[in-house]
């Protein structure tokens, strides 16, 4: 971030130490404060925070599955569509499984939020 980078990917930040893992995505909010597009990448994830409305195409998704983690207390306004499970203006919460491996069922899927941060990670088996 020092460098000015437009875009990071971080890779082996995810390995066989999940305090490691957890705390490798907690710093991940350094880069959403300053406005850069981070993420992490394994062979089987790919994990990024938001904190404002996405759309994602599924021709472009990493995986099958899209989970959804709150890492604010709250996310509130939390709208999906063109996903197997569908939201409408609900508040998720820390500690509640209910964003866990949705799935892209539309060419393109929307994420809308009105505040919190998410985790989300794009899975594949």
């Amino acid at each position: 971030m020092e460098l000015k980078s437009s875009k990071i990917t971080i890779l082996g930040a995810l390995g066989k130490r999940m305090d490691h893992a957890i705390a490798n995505i907690h710093i991940l909010k350094d880069a959403l404060e300053a406005n850069i597009p981070c993420q992490i990448l394994d062979r089987y994830n790919r994990i990024y925070l938001i904190n404002k409305s996405i759309q994602l195409e599924k021709n472009n998704a990493y995986g099958k599955y899209v989970s959804l983690i709150p890492l604010t207390s709250t996310v509130e306004g939390l709208t999906l569509t063109g996903f197997k499970y569908l939201l409408n203006d609900y508040t998720l919460t820390i500690g509640t499984s209910l964003g866990i491996s949705n799935e892209i069922v539309t060419d393109t899927a929307y994420i809308e939020m009105k505040n919190g941060i998410l985790i989300v990670i794009e899975s594949r088996d």
